[in-house]
């Protein structure tokens, strides 16, 4: 770990740095977890609405559309995000400068993903037939690279820690996603679910972009006037390791819903996406709360213990019973989809909710981490929760069906998660520099 001596805000050595060293990294991270709130019920509006209003084999082609979008995207976006949050806080002048880097390189390389994937698509299975053609391809091309950099901002906004802004961006959009596709029903029976996702990303990325570059960023520009420039070769040494691992990450998240789109009919990919988009919120607000802890320890580093042991007491406090209420009325979570999808996704959400618990452990231990830049141990345990996860679906989902994506997840997250409890806990005996 980089040595924090000089860093503002770093107690003295043999001091216990007080709990309310860590309460900008909560405030940051509850803004977030309200920005997954908010995403949450009104995204499950949104597949209601869809479910309703579209056929089956709409919800799947559009559900199918959205999951390759995220995953194209999820190249550049998750494998910087780690990045950003990590050296955002302390850029100084080189904020603005950091951020554009970080944003061209993301469309230049997400850009050239969806053109190859586009030019492949009839590899891809049945559900993404409808977009086939020049339009349908360059509103595909655009929503991926407009999804990274909207992703990549929400990262710089918890670097800048206004992350507040975030749930105001994503109730914006998620609103008008909804609006849309009630709007596109008629007009655009097939492709409807996906434009309307695609379209509604812009009002969300352009206003707060504004924000970001216009006033946030300025202002950390004074505050930190007298910090030394951020030197790339850091950074680079950082992302080497953290892409790493974030890509094993990207297509544990983002590549199992693809692999049940290709596998099943579209029918049976709505069911799936449905459980997985209600079971993944919960898992959201574990990452959430660990990229505000990396954001705040590397502001103010002696904060790390204190910050890990109440963000474990804040998850303990908003998970269990959430998870709880999951699994005990999942079929009633997924009846508004329809009888169908609580028929054939009940199962599904229940894993999926309780897998959200051994995550707490694993992103916390991941964010820990990134502060102490030991990326190479990072990648090593995101890569060995994707490989359990996704071989263990190749090899469930034939005997069990969906259902053996949802076992597979579980089993994964649970042994990495009995692997970094004890990093977690040598973190919170080592006192207010959280060496592990």
């Amino acid at each position: 770990m980089a040595d924090p001596a000089g860093l503002p805000g770093a107690p003295a050595a043999g001091g216990a740095p007080p709990e309310a060293d860590a309460r900008p990294m909560f405030r940051n991270a509850y803004a977030l977890m309200l920005s997954t709130g908010v995403s949450a019920a009104l995204g499950l509006g949104f597949w209601v609405v869809a479910a309703r209003h579209y056929t089956e084999e709409a919800v799947g082609q559009g559900s199918a559309a959205i999951a390759a979008m995220r995953l194209l995207a999820s190249i550049t976006a998750t494998t910087m995000i780690g990045a950003v949050v990590r050296y955002v806080p302390r850029a100084g002048r080189g904020t603005a400068a950091l951020v554009w880097r970080v944003y061209g390189l993301s469309s230049v390389v997400v850009c050239a993903a969806s053109l190859v994937f586009l030019a492949t698509l009839h590899r891809w299975g049945d559900s993404y037939a409808p977009l086939g053609g020049p339009l349908p391809g360059l509103v595909f091309t655009a929503a991926c690279v407009a999804w990274a950099v909207l992703t990549l901002q929400e990262g710089v906004l918890t670097g800048l820690r206004r992350a507040f802004w975030v749930p105001v961006g994503n109730t914006v959009f998620s609103l008008a996603k909804l609006v849309l596709l009630a709007v596109l029903a008629a007009a655009l029976p097939v492709l409807g679910v996906f434009v309307s996702w695609a379209a509604a990303i812009a009002l969300s990325l352009l206003p707060l972009g504004w924000l970001v570059f216009r006033r946030l960023i300025p202002r950390q520009a004074a505050q930190q006037r007298e910090h030394p420039p951020l030197r790339y070769a850091d950074v680079g040494r950082f992302m080497a390791g953290d892409s790493a691992g974030s890509l094993f990450s990207l297509a544990m998240i983002n590549l199992l819903p693809v692999m049940v789109a290709v596998r099943f009919d579209a029918a049976h990919n709505a069911f799936f996406y449905a459980a997985y988009t209600v079971g993944g919120t919960m898992e959201f607000m574990a990452i959430n709360m660990a990229s505000s802890l990396t954001a705040h320890a590397s502001y103010e580093p002696g904060a790390l213990a204190a910050g890990v042991r109440g963000a474990l007491r804040r998850m303990a406090v908003l998970l269990v019973p959430a998870v709880a209420v999951i699994v005990a009325f999942a079929p009633l979570v997924l009846a508004p989809f329809g009888t169908a999808y609580a028929s054939h996704g009940t199962t599904v959400l229940r894993l999926l909710a309780l897998a959200t618990l051994p995550r707490v452990l694993v992103e916390l231990y991941l964010g820990i981490l990134r502060v102490q830049g030991r990326t190479a141990l990072l990648a090593l345990f995101q890569a060995a929760m994707c490989l359990i996860t996704l071989g263990g679906s190749a090899a469930l989902m034939p005997p069990l069906g969906i259902t053996g994506a949802g076992v597979a997840v579980l089993a994964a997250v649970t042994l990495v998660g009995a692997a970094t409890t004890p990093g977690v806990t040598r973190t919170l005996r080592a006192g207010p520099q959280g060496a592990a």
